[in-house]
């Protein structure tokens, strides 16, 4: 997963205390379990649609294993042919859950630079750039926009449960990206109608209905490419240069 899940509370609504020892493995046991409902979720959605053939995902678990390929980021060529070995697969696809619930401090921290890059410009501006203008506002404003900004994520998360989820698609036999997108999802109130009013107030509840919609909308845009294997196999035939004719003149 992209973003770092240190505590159970972040995806799961925990009633009672848990013991310090216990949680790790705990969460471990949650990420875990988020990883699998992703790929689940896109599986299945591929399964039923038409001119595709899934490969059973015990099946790619056994290529996997022993293999040491971590799906994290997309595959070297010398990867992908590992899989295609055991497989035989026109397509590998891979993805990471980016965000989920908790949204990762390195866009925050982003959205605070941009925030204080323009004050700090306007400021630059109206005093002729004078340096104890512009670092005053600096200090001022990493006093002030810190709790703000970390502290507004952290509410973020908690109302709106965000899932954002990064997959793509690569050529089984050249191991080329053949499609890549993104997948961002917040709580609409209405997808809530879909559980029971004691379900909504369930953190792991509303998570799972927004990543249930991210991997929909992934799933669609992958099939919107209508790959087939005769499309493949053009795209893997090299480009072959353009006839020139041309005459010098002496």
């Amino acid at each position: 997963m992209g973003v770092e899940i240190t505590r159970l509370s972040s995806v799961q609504t925990i009633t009672d205390s848990l013991p310090p020892e216990d949680e790790p493995q705990m969460v471990a046991d949650a990420v875990a379990g988020i990883k699998d409902k992703a790929r689940r979720l896109l599986y299945y959605q591929l399964a039923v649609a038409p001119r595709v053939t899934v490969i059973p995902l015990e099946d790619v678990d056994r290529a996997i294993e022993g293999t040491g390929l971590d799906f994290q980021d997309s595959l070297t060529r010398d990867q992908v042919a590992t899989l295609r070995t055991g497989l035989d697969c026109d397509l590998v696809i891979g993805g990471i859950v980016q965000d989920f619930g908790k949204v990762r401090w390195q866009w925050l921290a982003g959205g605070m630079l941009a925030d204080m890059t323009w004050e700090s410009v306007a400021l630059g501006l109206a005093t002729s750039w004078h340096p104890g203008a512009i670092f005053g506002n600096i200090g001022f404003e990493l006093l002030t926009s810190t709790p703000v900004w970390f502290g507004g994520g952290y509410l973020f998360g908690v109302a709106f449960s965000p899932v954002r989820v990064d997959a793509w698609a690569q050529d089984g036999v050249t191991g080329g990206e053949r499609w890549a997108d993104e997948a961002v999802t917040l709580l609409i109130w209405k997808r809530l109608e879909e559980v029971s009013e004691e379900d909504r107030k369930r953190k792991e509840v509303r998570l799972w209905l927004n990543l249930k919609e991210a991997m929909k909308d992934l799933g669609e845009s992958l099939l919107d490419q209508e790959f087939t294997r005769s499309a493949l196999q053009e795209k893997r035939r090299p480009v072959k240069p353009d006839a020139m004719s041309f005459s010098l003149e002496y």
